[in-house]
């Protein structure tokens, strides 16, 4: 019996660890594809934010130049008067030089006024060289020698003035001072009337250089595309690996400020040497316990009976968090003592492990969400905000009145007060989640058809609050101040920065009320 029993638990133990470990090598194996597939997305969403960081300080630099050129225009017929052209031209020149040379990249500036209002080269032009990294005025190109459709001598001006909007020109080479670079350009306009150009060059082996450091893996890569064809990458067999194998790489793109993209190409043979090597270790490990296990049960089934291998066994799924466990009686009292300390110790650890479950998260008054899960909340929304996915609105609220109702009757009453407002918040807001974030104060965070439909919640939950009584000698009125913030990517930088501006709105509503009532 005892070899029988042992045969049993040992090819028992194995067909559960060969099991957990298919399960486990399985698992791992999804989590490393997913996580790998999220990392690439991550990366190249902030390389972009980077990439896009570059452009946005390049087209700072030109719209302060525009804005500088159009403050001398103070009446229309400034606009043709050519004295005062070349005044423009000889009193901007200082500033833009110092522009110029703030401005990270940058290899040549100009400032041209439109041919229809001035002659075909009125205008500066400061560029620098391959050979010398000094601004030199050059002579201003001729507009008129050139077609429309020559990007390399006139598309700096045509382009923005077609467009009548500001432009990135995409990369283009430039004999004048042999640079590989994109343009950013400005129209300017006076009175809706078009009146010249102002606009940079950049040095396109600065955008080059950054997506040449970018690694993922050990055999990915990074490219630039315009609208389909690779401009750059940093693998000089690239080209030629995308178009034959494309499908040996999980690629991730993302749309750059200027019109190229930004792609990333993981290599799956990267990918699944990860999943190889973390799967060998788990397999080690799985074959090493097993082994283990396996002696340690041979020991134990020689030295214990029955009985007690049972209720080891028993104890081992308590210890994993199954409390679904039967214990095996016995006549040896002993056996039955041990046998009914882990029942009750299940039955206990059981019943602990629902109460922390439930008091880590909720409130023990209103059942709502507590700060504890507040907290987590605003940790998952301060992430969306970094990721530039957040889209939420938050509403505070605060219960009126709740002082004079306790020091009348009693913090009893008040707390009724309290449980009824929670239950009129949630119900309206049942989409939302809510937390109680104070003693009576109250939080909401609005998404999706909450957030679009708020002001019709706004106007239910007004009606609910005036319909809303409790009875204690009389009929207590329920009255809930409120303040909504809606996130805003151009200033919040956290949910901490929504939160304040909605509290402030609570409590200016908080003031009206008084008003009202006094």
């Amino acid at each position: 019996m005892q070899f029988r029993i042992l045969a049993t638990i040992i090819f028992a133990m194995l067909a559960i660890t060969v099991f957990i470990g298919g399960i486990s090598i399985y698992e791992v194996d999804q989590y490393i594809q997913d996580e790998s597939e999220k990392f690439v997305k991550i990366t190249c969403e902030n390389e972009s934010a980077q990439i896009n960081d570059v452009f946005d300080d390049m087209e700072k630099s030109v719209k302060v130049m525009e804005s500088y050129v159009m403050d001398f225009f103070t009446e229309e017929a400034l606009v043709e008067d050519r004295n005062f052209q070349e005044k423009v031209i000889n009193s901007t020149e200082e500033m833009f030089s110092d522009v110029a040379r703030h401005a990270s990249g940058a290899v040549a500036y100009y400032f041209r006024f439109d041919p229809a209002i001035s002659d075909s080269k009125m205008g500066l032009f400061y560029s620098k060289t391959k050979e010398n990294d000094e601004y030199v005025s050059l002579e201003p190109t001729d507009i008129s020698l050139y077609e429309k459709e020559d990007t390399e001598h006139v598309g700096w001006f045509w382009q923005p003035y077609e467009a009548g909007k500001p432009v990135w020109m995409l990369p283009y080479y430039n004999q004048n001072n042999n640079f590989y670079m994109i343009s950013y350009v400005v129209p300017m306009y006076y009175e809706d009337r078009f009146i010249g150009i102002v606009g940079m060059d950049f040095d396109y082996t600065v955008l080059a250089d950054h997506v040449h450091k970018i690694k993922i893996y050990e055999n990915g890569f990074a490219h630039l595309e315009i609208d389909g064809t690779v401009s750059h990458g940093n693998n000089s067999g690239f080209e030629t690996e995308i178009r034959h194998n494309s499908n040996k790489y999980l690629r991730v793109s993302k749309e750059l400020a200027n019109g190229m993209t930004l792609v990333l190409s993981a290599s799956y043979d990267d990918i699944r040497q990860i999943r190889y090597e973390i799967g060998f270790k788990i397999l080690f490990t799985v074959l090493i316990l097993s082994a283990f296990f396996t002696l340690v049960a041979i020991i134990v089934v020689r030295k214990i009976v029955a009985p007690l291998k049972q209720i080891a066994e028993a104890s081992v799924k308590l210890s994993n968090g199954d409390y679904n466990v039967e214990f095996v009686h016995s006549d040896i009292s002993e056996v039955e003592h041990l046998n009914r300390a882990f029942e009750n110790m299940a039955t206990h650890l059981h019943e602990r492990e629902k109460e922390l479950r439930f008091s880590a998260n909720r409130d023990s008054l209103t059942g709502l969400r507590n700060t504890t899960s507040y907290k987590r909340w605003v940790e998952e929304f301060d992430k969306e905000i970094a990721n530039k996915t957040a889209n939420f609105g938050v509403v505070v609220f605060d219960l009126n009145q709740l002082k004079e109702t306790n020091d009348v009757y009693g913090h009893d009453v008040g707390n009724k007060l309290i449980v009824s407002a929670a239950r009129v918040i949630s119900e309206i807001f049942k989409r939302s989640p809510v937390f109680r974030i104070g003693g009576d104060e109250f939080l909401a965070v609005l998404r999706h058809s909450d957030l679009e439909d708020c002001e019709k919640l706004f106007a239910r939950l007004d009606l609910k609050c005036a319909n809303t009584y409790i009875e204690e000698k009389g009929e207590i009125s329920i009255s809930i101040a409120r303040g909504f913030a809606r996130f805003d990517s151009d200033t919040d930088l956290s949910f901490n920065d929504v939160f304040k501006r909605a509290d402030k709105a609570m409590y200016e509503n908080k003031r009206k009320n008084k008003k009202v009532t006094v």
